[in-house]
């Protein structure tokens, strides 16, 4: 029988750079400034509430008259470092927010410059699956995936700034992806930590003059791999569609059976057993009733990793016919 296989073949950048500071889920503005702003979260998206909140080192402002305003009206006031809630706009809009606090004569003021702006990130992992499969395959333990980075970025004028000119700034955690990073680059090829060992991947994407910024991030989180065994047909071949449960019969004297591995990184390699005795090495097993008598027989497939030490296993339980025997072949 032909072994199924998925090769996988794709370019993977080296996950290296400068260290550098994860993006925080809020900025501080005017931190060296007697009066500062802490906004989250920093990058908001169009019609995200984002918070702000007044800080002060060098006056007290339970003391002090305390105001925040948008666009020029006012939405907070009162004293101390009560937090205020601003809802931005669309894409293309901007939000001047302006924080005013009175204190012993003196006016201290902080502005800061919202301007909302969208990024998805479409996470693409390669792993093994068999060739019809319609659905999403997840991360594999070591195994290669792609990110690709979606902004939309308006200028005020609600023109969207074209992908190919916006500066992407890629993180694993807290450290910069040099290589992967820079203008026009918004697909990230890398590969997947070990199981149980998530990771964090960001992206920061911004005009090149700084103006407008947006941020995501996702978690890399591999899973485990898994088999699955289908029935072989004959003359249509693996029928895919429905995966065999635990416990079956034989419908003829002679039936075909397929393994498939899923998200495993590359190829694995497939073994069989029959009552515990090797059954062969290819994805397919072909099994046979003969003589006289009925009875079971637990078949196991196994599929290991190459390389890594993931593997995984199914059994199916097989009845087979009145008063025969479980007979093996075309292995």
């Amino acid at each position: 029988m032909k072994r199924y296989s998925l090769a996988l073949s794709f370019l993977v950048l080296s996950l290296f750079g400068l260290s550098a500071l994860f993006p925080a889920a809020h900025a501080q503005f005017g931190g060296t400034e007697p009066l500062a702003a802490i906004v989250s979260p920093q990058y908001p998206r169009p019609y995200q509430t984002v918070t702000v909140i007044p800080q002060s080192s060098a006056f007290d402002l339970a003391a002090a008259t305390v105001s925040i305003s948008v666009n020029g009206t006012v939405v907070a006031q009162g004293s101390g470092a009560e937090p205020a809630y601003v809802t931005v706009g669309g894409p293309g809009t901007a939000a001047t927010v302006t924080v005013r606090a009175t204190t012993g004569g003196q006016t201290y003021t902080q502005t800061v410059v919202l301007r909302p702006a969208d990024v998805a990130l479409v996470l693409e992992p390669l792993s093994s699956a068999h060739p019809f499969y319609e659905g999403g395959v997840l991360v594999a333990s070591e195994g290669r995936l792609r990110l690709v980075a979606l902004p939309d970025l308006r200028r005020s004028s609600g023109v969207a700034v074209s992908a190919s000119d916006l500066v992407y700034t890629w993180r694993n955690g807290e450290q910069i992806l040099q290589s992967a990073s820079g203008i026009g680059k918004s697909v990230l090829t890398a590969s997947a930590p070990v199981r149980y060992r998530d990771a964090t991947i960001s992206v920061t994407v911004a005009t090149q003059d700084q103006s407008v910024v947006a941020y995501a991030e996702t978690p890399i989180a591999p899973s485990d791999p898994l088999v699955r065994i289908y029935r072989t047909d004959p003359l249509l071949g693996p029928l895919f569609s429905v995966a065999l449960p635990t416990r079956i019969a034989m419908a003829t004297d002679e039936e075909s059976f397929r393994a498939v591995p899923y998200y495993f990184a590359g190829e694995p390699l497939v073994g069989w057993e029959v009552n515990s005795v090797p059954g062969g090495s290819e994805n397919t097993i072909t099994v046979r009733a003969s003589g006289n008598g009925a009875g079971t027989a637990l078949l196991t497939a196994t599929a290991r990793a190459p390389v890594s030490p993931s593997t995984a296993t199914a059994s199916l339980s097989v009845r087979f016919g009145e008063k025969r025997s479980f007979g093996l072949f075309g292995l």
